[in-house]
């Protein structure tokens, strides 16, 4: 497994001389994660963000949303059991066996608000930015609770890098901002 580095589709490990027994003994022995049909990571490949990572290499163009972006910018104490990510309403959704995902639709209206990139090594993944965060939060309020939505909110508002106006923006953009303001008015 040492001579496998990183993500490997089936092909190539046929070149290299496994059968598809032998991927499945890996597989099953916990050397290799199958993140889709066809393409593989060597187990022993982990970063602090890996199931991120894993996600934008399965689907470049998905973009890490809801309760796992407020989590990676730790506006939350809940942890999500699945990593939701958004695509482009109309284009082909993308089949992930691993990790477990949570797939969300977006116009394209707006699925282009507010996606950052963030590099880890040599490998990146697209997220919203905190305030788009946030934002989800509020607009997505009857699946992720209210509780979540003012928590995430409350600890966006303790950051030292906070931009209220930047928020106020992104907001009304994903036409949240009269859900939003009255608690950043309460809040400060």
């Amino acid at each position: 497994m040492k001579q496998i580095k990183g993500y490997i589709t089936t092909k190539e490990l046929a070149k290299r001389g496994y059968s598809y027994k032998d991927i499945q003994t890996l597989c099953s022995s916990g050397k290799l994660i199958r993140l889709k049909q066809g393409l593989y990571r060597n187990a022993a490949m982990f970063g602090q963000n890996q199931g991120f990572i894993d996600i934008s290499v399965v689907a470049p163009n998905a973009v890490i949303t809801g309760l796992s972006a407020l989590s990676f910018y730790n506006l939350t104490t809940s942890m999500p059991s699945k990593i939701t990510i958004a695509v482009l309403r109309g284009s082909r959704l993308p089949a992930i066996d691993y990790p477990p995902v949570e797939i969300k639709t977006s116009s394209a209206q707006f699925f282009e608000i507010g996606i950052n990139t963030v590099k880890e090594g040599k490998y990146s993944f697209k997220i919203y930015s905190i305030e788009r965060a946030v934002c989800e939060a509020f607009r997505q309020i009857n699946k992720t609770g209210a509780d979540v939505a003012k928590e995430s909110l409350g600890e966006y508002l303790k950051r030292k890098d906070k931009d209220i106006n930047k928020l106020a923006e992104i907001a009304e953009r994903c036409k949240v901002k009269n859900k939003i303001m009255p608690w950043v008015m309460a809040m400060l």
